[in-house]
Protein backbone atom coordinates (compact mmCIF):
# COMPACT_ATOMS: atom_id res chain seq x y z
CA UNK A 1 0.00 0.00 0.00
CA UNK A 2 1.42 3.39 -0.98
CA UNK A 3 1.68 6.14 1.63
CA UNK A 4 3.12 9.65 1.51
CA UNK A 5 3.93 11.14 4.90
CA UNK A 6 2.59 14.61 5.65
CA UNK A 7 5.11 17.38 6.33
CA UNK A 8 4.50 17.40 10.09
CA UNK A 9 5.35 13.68 10.31
CA UNK A 10 8.32 13.55 7.96
CA UNK A 11 10.74 14.21 10.82
CA UNK A 12 8.90 12.01 13.31
CA UNK A 13 10.73 8.66 13.77
CA UNK A 14 7.45 6.95 14.59
CA UNK A 15 5.92 8.37 11.41
CA UNK A 16 8.60 6.72 9.29
CA UNK A 17 8.12 3.39 11.11
CA UNK A 18 4.34 3.59 10.66
CA UNK A 19 4.71 4.37 6.95
CA UNK A 20 6.97 1.34 6.42
CA UNK A 21 4.44 -0.90 8.19
CA UNK A 22 1.54 0.46 6.12
CA UNK A 23 3.53 -0.17 2.92
CA UNK A 24 3.92 -3.83 3.89
CA UNK A 25 0.12 -4.33 3.93
CA UNK A 26 -1.28 -5.85 0.71
CA UNK A 27 -4.94 -5.43 1.76
CA UNK A 28 -5.62 -9.16 1.37
CA UNK A 29 -8.10 -9.25 4.25
CA UNK A 30 -6.83 -12.45 5.88
CA UNK A 31 -6.66 -10.48 9.15
CA UNK A 32 -10.44 -10.08 9.30
CA UNK A 33 -10.86 -13.80 9.97
CA UNK A 34 -9.09 -13.54 13.33
CA UNK A 35 -10.12 -10.05 14.43
CA UNK A 36 -12.62 -10.24 17.32
CA UNK A 37 -14.02 -6.73 16.86
CA UNK A 38 -14.68 -7.32 13.16
CA UNK A 39 -16.32 -10.65 13.92
CA UNK A 40 -18.65 -9.01 16.44
CA UNK A 41 -19.34 -5.65 14.75
CA UNK A 42 -18.95 -6.56 11.06
CA UNK A 43 -17.63 -3.08 10.25
CA UNK A 44 -14.65 -2.91 7.90
CA UNK A 45 -13.26 0.05 9.87
CA UNK A 46 -13.27 -2.16 12.98
CA UNK A 47 -10.96 -4.65 11.27
CA UNK A 48 -7.16 -4.43 11.10
CA UNK A 49 -7.36 -3.70 7.37
CA UNK A 50 -9.80 -0.85 7.95
CA UNK A 51 -7.77 0.61 10.81
CA UNK A 52 -4.62 0.48 8.69
CA UNK A 53 -6.47 2.50 6.06
CA UNK A 54 -7.55 5.05 8.69
CA UNK A 55 -3.97 5.35 9.98
CA UNK A 56 -2.71 5.73 6.39
CA UNK A 57 -5.03 8.72 5.94
CA UNK A 58 -3.77 10.30 9.18
CA UNK A 59 -0.16 9.76 8.12
CA UNK A 60 -0.90 11.54 4.86
CA UNK A 61 -2.31 14.58 6.63
CA UNK A 62 -6.05 13.93 6.79
CA UNK A 63 -7.47 15.39 9.98
CA UNK A 64 -8.79 12.49 12.12
CA UNK A 65 -12.23 12.72 13.68
CA UNK A 66 -13.75 11.35 16.86
CA UNK A 67 -15.04 8.51 14.72
CA UNK A 68 -11.47 7.68 13.64
CA UNK A 69 -10.44 7.68 17.28
CA UNK A 70 -13.34 5.40 18.20
CA UNK A 71 -12.36 2.76 15.61
CA UNK A 72 -8.75 2.78 16.84
CA UNK A 73 -9.88 2.65 20.49
CA UNK A 74 -12.03 -0.41 19.81
CA UNK A 75 -8.97 -2.46 18.83
CA UNK A 76 -8.14 -4.91 21.64
CA UNK A 77 -4.46 -5.02 20.64
CA UNK A 78 -4.71 -8.80 20.86
CA UNK A 79 -2.55 -9.03 17.69
CA UNK A 80 -4.38 -12.15 16.53
CA UNK A 81 -4.33 -10.60 13.07
CA UNK A 82 -0.54 -10.88 12.97
CA UNK A 83 -0.82 -14.66 13.14
CA UNK A 84 -2.69 -14.81 9.81
CA UNK A 85 -0.95 -12.00 7.93
CA UNK A 86 1.07 -13.38 4.98
CA UNK A 87 3.01 -10.12 4.67
CA UNK A 88 4.19 -9.97 8.28
CA UNK A 89 2.55 -6.60 8.98
CA UNK A 90 3.57 -5.40 12.47
CA UNK A 91 0.07 -4.29 13.29
CA UNK A 92 0.65 -4.02 17.05
CA UNK A 93 3.30 -1.36 16.58
CA UNK A 94 1.25 0.44 13.95
CA UNK A 95 -1.92 0.72 16.06
CA UNK A 96 0.08 2.12 19.00
CA UNK A 97 1.67 4.79 16.80
CA UNK A 98 -1.67 5.57 15.17
CA UNK A 99 -3.37 6.01 18.53
CA UNK A 100 -0.65 8.35 19.75
CA UNK A 101 -0.85 10.57 16.67
CA UNK A 102 -4.66 10.69 16.76
CA UNK A 103 -4.56 11.40 20.50
CA UNK A 104 -2.54 14.53 19.75
CA UNK A 105 -4.97 15.70 17.07
CA UNK A 106 -8.40 14.89 18.56
CA UNK A 107 -9.65 16.28 21.87
CA UNK A 108 -11.44 13.84 24.16
CA UNK A 109 -14.46 14.67 26.25
CA UNK A 110 -14.03 15.34 29.96
CA UNK A 111 -15.76 12.09 30.85
CA UNK A 112 -13.59 10.07 28.45
CA UNK A 113 -10.40 11.55 29.88
CA UNK A 114 -11.57 10.81 33.42
CA UNK A 115 -12.39 7.20 32.54
CA UNK A 116 -9.02 6.61 30.87
CA UNK A 117 -7.17 8.21 33.77
CA UNK A 118 -9.04 5.97 36.21
CA UNK A 119 -8.07 2.90 34.18
CA UNK A 120 -4.40 3.86 34.07
CA UNK A 121 -4.17 4.61 37.77
CA UNK A 122 -6.73 2.22 39.19
CA UNK A 123 -5.74 -1.02 37.47
CA UNK A 124 -2.00 -0.60 38.05
CA UNK A 125 -2.11 0.94 41.53
CA UNK A 126 -2.05 -0.52 45.02
CA UNK A 127 -5.76 0.18 45.57
CA UNK A 128 -6.98 -2.28 42.94
CA UNK A 129 -6.79 -5.32 45.23
CA UNK A 130 -8.65 -3.74 48.19
CA UNK A 131 -11.22 -2.17 45.82
CA UNK A 132 -11.87 -5.55 44.19
CA UNK A 133 -12.31 -7.23 47.59
CA UNK A 134 -14.79 -4.54 48.61
CA UNK A 135 -16.72 -5.03 45.36
CA UNK A 136 -16.79 -8.80 45.89
CA UNK A 137 -17.99 -8.34 49.48
CA UNK A 138 -20.97 -6.18 48.44
CA UNK A 139 -21.58 -8.12 45.21
CA UNK A 140 -24.77 -9.87 46.44
CA UNK A 141 -26.29 -6.45 47.15
CA UNK A 142 -25.57 -4.97 43.73
CA UNK A 143 -28.07 -4.72 40.86
CA UNK A 144 -27.73 -7.56 38.38
CA UNK A 145 -26.13 -5.36 35.70
CA UNK A 146 -23.34 -4.38 38.10
CA UNK A 147 -23.11 -7.80 39.74
CA UNK A 148 -22.17 -9.42 36.43
CA UNK A 149 -19.19 -7.06 36.15
CA UNK A 150 -17.73 -7.99 39.54
CA UNK A 151 -15.93 -11.35 39.39
CA UNK A 152 -16.70 -13.96 42.01
CA UNK A 153 -14.04 -14.26 44.67
CA UNK A 154 -11.66 -17.12 43.97
CA UNK A 155 -9.89 -19.07 46.67
CA UNK A 156 -6.19 -18.39 46.99
CA UNK A 157 -3.86 -21.28 46.15
CA UNK A 158 -0.77 -22.15 48.15
CA UNK A 159 2.41 -21.27 46.28
CA UNK A 160 5.66 -23.19 46.52
CA UNK A 161 7.98 -21.43 48.93
CA UNK A 162 11.46 -22.13 50.22
CA UNK A 163 12.54 -24.73 47.68
CA UNK A 164 15.72 -23.90 45.82
CA UNK A 165 16.88 -25.39 42.53
CA UNK A 166 19.90 -24.90 40.30
CA UNK A 167 17.74 -23.58 37.49
CA UNK A 168 15.91 -20.33 38.20
CA UNK A 169 13.29 -18.37 36.26
CA UNK A 170 11.68 -15.03 36.99
CA UNK A 171 7.89 -15.04 37.47
CA UNK A 172 6.62 -11.42 37.64
CA UNK A 173 3.30 -11.16 39.51
CA UNK A 174 1.62 -8.61 37.22
CA UNK A 175 -0.80 -5.85 38.19
CA UNK A 176 -4.28 -7.37 38.43
CA UNK A 177 -3.75 -11.13 38.22
CA UNK A 178 -2.68 -11.59 41.88
CA UNK A 179 -6.07 -10.17 42.89
CA UNK A 180 -8.27 -11.57 40.12
CA UNK A 181 -6.76 -15.05 39.77
CA UNK A 182 -4.02 -15.73 42.35
CA UNK A 183 -4.14 -19.48 41.67
CA UNK A 184 -2.56 -19.07 38.21
CA UNK A 185 0.89 -18.00 39.41
CA UNK A 186 0.71 -20.52 42.27
CA UNK A 187 0.01 -23.32 39.78
CA UNK A 188 2.89 -22.15 37.59
CA UNK A 189 5.22 -22.26 40.59
CA UNK A 190 4.16 -25.84 41.32
CA UNK A 191 4.80 -26.88 37.71
CA UNK A 192 8.23 -25.23 37.67
CA UNK A 193 9.09 -26.82 41.01
CA UNK A 194 8.15 -30.24 39.62
CA UNK A 195 10.59 -29.55 36.79
CA UNK A 196 13.33 -28.69 39.29
CA UNK A 197 13.14 -24.99 38.46
CA UNK A 198 12.89 -22.30 41.11
CA UNK A 199 10.34 -19.55 40.43
CA UNK A 200 11.73 -16.19 41.58
CA UNK A 201 9.16 -13.48 42.26
CA UNK A 202 10.46 -9.93 41.82
CA UNK A 203 9.11 -6.75 43.37
CA UNK A 204 5.73 -5.91 41.76
CA UNK A 205 6.06 -3.47 38.85
CA UNK A 206 3.79 -2.58 35.94
CA UNK A 207 5.17 -3.51 32.51
CA UNK A 208 3.65 -0.34 31.05
CA UNK A 209 1.30 -2.05 28.60
CA UNK A 210 -1.89 -0.34 29.77
CA UNK A 211 -0.47 3.17 29.64
CA UNK A 212 1.31 2.49 26.34
CA UNK A 213 -1.79 1.11 24.61
CA UNK A 214 -3.80 4.09 25.81
CA UNK A 215 -1.45 6.36 23.88
CA UNK A 216 0.69 7.60 26.80
CA UNK A 217 4.45 7.58 27.30
CA UNK A 218 5.19 4.45 29.34
CA UNK A 219 9.00 4.70 29.38
CA UNK A 220 9.18 5.59 33.07
CA UNK A 221 7.15 2.49 33.99
CA UNK A 222 9.33 0.36 31.70
CA UNK A 223 12.49 1.65 33.37
CA UNK A 224 11.10 0.94 36.85
CA UNK A 225 10.12 -2.57 35.79
CA UNK A 226 13.57 -3.36 34.41
CA UNK A 227 15.17 -1.89 37.54
CA UNK A 228 13.05 -4.27 39.64
CA UNK A 229 14.03 -7.25 37.50
CA UNK A 230 17.66 -6.43 36.85
CA UNK A 231 19.22 -7.80 40.07
CA UNK A 232 17.59 -11.18 39.34
CA UNK A 233 18.71 -11.11 35.70
CA UNK A 234 22.26 -10.35 36.82
CA UNK A 235 22.09 -13.22 39.32
CA UNK A 236 21.50 -15.67 36.48
CA UNK A 237 17.79 -16.34 35.90
CA UNK A 238 17.57 -17.99 32.51
CA UNK A 239 14.15 -16.70 31.48
CA UNK A 240 11.29 -14.38 32.38
CA UNK A 241 8.10 -16.45 32.46
CA UNK A 242 4.84 -14.49 32.23
CA UNK A 243 1.28 -15.74 32.63
CA UNK A 244 -0.33 -12.58 31.25
CA UNK A 245 0.09 -12.72 27.48
CA UNK A 246 -0.42 -8.97 27.12
CA UNK A 247 2.47 -8.33 29.50
CA UNK A 248 4.68 -10.84 27.66
CA UNK A 249 4.02 -9.12 24.33
CA UNK A 250 4.78 -5.75 25.88
CA UNK A 251 8.07 -6.89 27.42
CA UNK A 252 9.15 -8.34 24.07
CA UNK A 253 8.71 -4.83 22.65
CA UNK A 254 11.08 -3.24 25.19
CA UNK A 255 14.03 -3.27 22.79
CA UNK A 256 11.98 -1.39 20.20
CA UNK A 257 10.46 1.08 22.67
CA UNK A 258 13.83 1.84 24.28
CA UNK A 259 15.77 2.04 21.02
CA UNK A 260 16.43 5.78 21.48
CA UNK A 261 16.61 5.77 25.26
CA UNK A 262 19.72 7.39 26.69
CA UNK A 263 18.91 6.80 30.35
CA UNK A 264 18.66 3.03 30.46
CA UNK A 265 21.32 0.84 28.91
CA UNK A 266 20.16 -2.58 30.11
CA UNK A 267 18.29 -3.35 26.90
CA UNK A 268 20.20 -3.93 23.69
CA UNK A 269 18.90 -4.13 20.12
CA UNK A 270 18.25 -7.82 20.82
CA UNK A 271 16.17 -7.10 23.94
CA UNK A 272 16.77 -8.20 27.52
CA UNK A 273 19.73 -10.54 28.07
CA UNK A 274 17.43 -13.48 28.83
CA UNK A 275 14.44 -15.06 27.14
CA UNK A 276 10.93 -13.67 27.68
CA UNK A 277 8.28 -16.37 27.31
CA UNK A 278 4.60 -16.86 27.97
CA UNK A 279 4.03 -19.70 30.43
CA UNK A 280 2.21 -21.97 27.98
CA UNK A 281 4.83 -21.65 25.23
CA UNK A 282 7.69 -23.30 27.08
CA UNK A 283 5.84 -26.30 28.48
CA UNK A 284 5.42 -29.26 26.13
CA UNK A 285 4.63 -32.90 26.88
CA UNK A 286 6.87 -35.40 25.14
CA UNK A 287 6.26 -39.06 25.95
CA UNK A 288 5.13 -38.26 29.45
CA UNK A 289 7.79 -36.07 31.07
CA UNK A 290 7.82 -32.29 30.62
CA UNK A 291 10.59 -30.61 28.74
CA UNK A 292 11.49 -26.96 28.63
CA UNK A 293 11.51 -24.90 25.43
CA UNK A 294 12.49 -21.27 25.26
CA UNK A 295 11.32 -18.96 22.45
CA UNK A 296 14.03 -17.54 20.28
Amino acid sequence: MKVQLSKDLQHDPDGAIAADIVRSCVHCGFCTATCPTYQVLGDELDSPRGRIYLIKEVLEGVQPSERTQLHLDRCLTCRACETTCPSGVQYGRLIDIGRRIVEEKVDRSWGDRLKRSALKRGLTGKLFGPALKLGQWVRPLLPQTLRRKVPVRRSAATAVRGRQHARRMLLPPGCVQPSLAPEIDAATMHVLDALQIEAVTPKPACCGALRHHLGDDALDEIRRTIDAWWPHIESGVEAIVMNASGCACMVKEYAHLLRNDKVLRYVTADGLPCAVVHADTFLRVENGPFRIYLDE
